[in-house]
C-alpha cells in the first residue's frame, strides 16, 4: 500500500480524533487539513486500511458505520444520547465466553455505555 499524503491526513485524523468516526466526519476533518481531500478517496483509503487491517470499522444499531484505529485491547465504546457522538472508553476487558444457541455462529461482540458526553451535559442541564 504505497503511502499518500491524503492517507497520512486520513490517519492523522483519526488518530487525533481519539475515538471512532463515521465517513462524514473523517472527510469533514480531512478537508480541515488538506482543503481537496476527495469524497473518493476518502472511501477508498478506508476500504483500503480495513482490508490491510490498519482500520476497524464498529456498527451499533441504528447508528452509521464508524472506523478507529486498532487498539491494543478489546474496550467497550460510550454512545452520548444527546450528540450520538461515539467514544472510546480506556478500560481493557474480555468479552465473556458464551454457547450460542444451537445453528448461530457468533462472530463478535460489543459492549455499549450510553448517556451524555461533556459537550452535551451543559445543553441537557440549561435545556
Amino acid at each position: 500500500m504505497i503511502q499518500t499524503k491524503q492517507r497520512d491526513v486520513i490517519l492523522a485524523v483519526l488518530r487525533e480524533a481519539g475515538r471512532p468516526l463515521t465517513r462524514e466526519e473523517i472527510l469533514a476533518e480531512g478537508r480541515l487539513k488538506l482543503p481537496r481531500l476527495g469524497s473518493a478517496t476518502v472511501d477508498r483509503t478506508i476500504r483500503e486500511l480495513g482490508d490491510n487491517f490498519r482500520l476497524i470499522g464498529v456498527h451499533f444499531p441504528g447508528q452509521p458505520r464508524r472506523y478507529e484505529l486498532p487498539a491494543e485491547s478489546e474496550h467497550p465504546h460510550f454512545i452520548c444520547r444527546v450528540c450520538e457522538r461515539v467514544y472510546d472508553l480506556p478500560i481493557s476487558m474480555r468479552l465473556p465466553q458464551i454457547r450460542a444457541p444451537k445453528g448461530f455462529h457468533i462472530s463478535g461482540g460489543e459492549v455499549i455505555y450510553s448517556g451524555t458526553c461533556p459537550d452535551c451535559e451543559g445543553k441537557v442541564r440549561k435545556g
